[in-house]
């Protein structure tokens, strides 16, 4: 049996923003690219804003188009992608969108921390903005 061909995430219209401004207080830190155990691309990036630090995981919704965010939480976590702190909160929030090439894709939100707390202690490793 083929396996699908699923599309990776387009991201070319995204300028990651380094410093703050009245217009834009989100500080974009780090990104990376990779595949899931089932061939289906994946982008997922770090940023902060507000003393909270998040990850956003885009993916495709081919195949996915009903899951939600509980469903994402043991996805990222079977994956290997992140590992929960021992705190037990699980900040997991998922949406539709449509990606820069017009592909229908998954955005998963995930909260690593804040101010007080870490709630993520190992995710994947990121690439710097700076250094592309």
């Amino acid at each position: 049996m083929r396996k699908r061909l699923l599309p990776k995430p387009d991201r070319s219209d995204f300028a990651p923003n380094f410093k703050k401004t009245a217009d834009n207080d989100v500080l974009d830190l780090g990104w990376a690219e990779g595949q899931l155990s089932d061939g289906r691309p994946f982008r997922v990036e770090s940023w902060c804003q507000d003393q909270m630090t998040m990850l956003t995981y885009f993916m495709s919704t081919k195949g996915l188009k009903h899951a939600d965010d509980e469903f994402f939480q043991d996805l990222l976590v079977s994956e290997g992608l992140l590992r929960f702190s021992g705190s037990g909160k699980r900040h997991v929030s998922a949406s539709k969108i449509k990606d820069a090439s017009g592909n229908k894709m998954w955005s998963v939100n995930v909260v690593v921390g804040d101010e007080e707390e870490t709630h993520v202690e190992d995710a994947f490793p990121m690439n710097s903005y700076t250094d592309t």
